[in-house]
């Protein structure tokens, strides 16, 4: 269950980071704020696992949260040129 917790933390940290870099002056919020949406949509997922394919669940759901954190920097990348 460590592992969960941790996975739990470790996205909620993100969404924190994630928040403080709207405060910055000249990004776009609404872009942002989608972001935390759908990060944070993903904590819900880590407490009903697929019995069975539970290493390819969590590999699954790994893939994810990379996927929106590549997508928000670029966002901001975008922003900040």
């Amino acid at each position: 269950m460590a592992s969960r917790r941790d996975l739990k933390k470790k996205i909620s940290y993100i969404a924190g980071d994630l928040f403080l870099a709207s405060l910055v002056e000249g990004v776009n919020r609404e872009t942002i704020i989608e972001a935390i949406h759908r990060v944070l949509a993903l904590i819900p997922r880590i407490s009903h696992t697929q019995p069975g394919n539970v290493k390819g669940y969590y590999k699954k759901l790994h893939e994810d949260l990379n996927k929106e954190i590549q997508i928000v920097s670029d966002e901001l990348n975008k922003t900040a040129k």
